[in-house]
């Protein structure tokens, strides 16, 4: 019998690589943007029906807040490996940096793209 799975085991103590951590940091932007994609789809033509656009302003901001924490937990998994080790060879360290860093750059790009999404909903009408 396996010991129950504690936050600890998710986000990692201060000395481990926090693999979970790497995975929600690399992947959450970019899977937030194409279910955003599919949201907005779905929700366009409903706004345009219903004669209001406020969930598809709702269902943007929270996009834009998820792919913001995909970036705060990649910010976290670099940090944690900041300083331990040089990038010299392999190991969990020079893995753990590189994939903090791709996260990072990732989400902050899904969050542009989401945020120029979501001000293109403020100037077009859903029925256009």
């Amino acid at each position: 019998m396996s010991a129950p799975r504690t936050m600890d085991g998710l986000l990692g103590s201060r000395d481990e690589p926090a693999p979970s951590l790497q995975w929600i940091g690399l992947l959450l932007a970019p899977a937030t943007f194409f279910a955003h994609l599919q949201l907005a789809y779905v929700l366009v033509p409903w706004a345009c029906v219903r004669g209001g656009a406020l969930w598809v302003h709702l269902v943007g901001l929270a996009a834009i807040l998820l792919a913001l924490g995909g970036a705060l937990a990649a910010r976290r998994v670099h940090g944690r490996a900041e300083n331990t080790q040089p990038n010299d060879g392999a190991g969990s360290v020079p893995r753990t940096r590189f994939l903090g860093t791709v996260g990072l750059c990732t989400s902050a790009f899904f969050a542009l793209l989401l945020t120029a999404q979501w001000v293109a909903g403020f100037f077009i009408s859903p029925c256009q």
